[in-house]
This record gives C-alpha cells, sequence and structure tokens, in this order.
C-alpha cells in the first residue's frame, strides 16, 4: 500500500490516465475529485458487488478411493 499525504488542490496520477484530486479537507471528512477516462469505472467501495466464491466441492473417501483404483488400473494397462 502506498501512503501519501496531499493538501487541497494537490492530486496524485494513477497509471498515467487516471487524476484524483483533493478539493478539500473538513474535519475528519476528505473530498476528492476523481478523473478518469468514460471506460474506467469509479464507485465507492461499500457499493462494489462482493466477488463471488467459486464454490469447491470435495470429493469424499469413496469417490476418492474409486478414483485412486482406476488411476492404478490405467497405469497397470499401460505397463
Amino acid at each position: 500500500m502506498l501512503v501519501l499525504s496531499r493538501r487541497p488542490d494537490e492530486s496524485l496520477i494513477i497509471n498515467e490516465n487516471i487524476e484524483v484530486v483533493v478539493l478539500g479537507v473538513t474535519g475528519n471528512k476528505v473530498s476528492l475529485g476523481i478523473v478518469a477516462p468514460s471506460d474506467v469505472s469509479v464507485y465507492r467501495k461499500e457499493l462494489a458487488k462482493p466477488k463471488k466464491k467459486k464454490k469447491v466441492t470435495v470429493a469424499g473417501p469413496k469417490k476418492t478411493w474409486h478414483v485412486l483404483s482406476k488411476i492404478q488400473q490405467m497405469n497397470s494397462m499401460i505397463r
């Protein structure tokens, strides 16, 4: 994580095409302006859609044993 200090009217550049400008500071709130190409999505983190986690299924012991025995059979056929 990069940590920067910026004053009002100072900015930072991201990826040469996104500019984040500090518009003002009032108490513990910071107003930011973001200049970005129209194909770049900019939104507050709390509104971001959580990425769906892939459901991982684990084979039970019987299934695992069955698969291992099939692999052993195939190996013995190759030899």
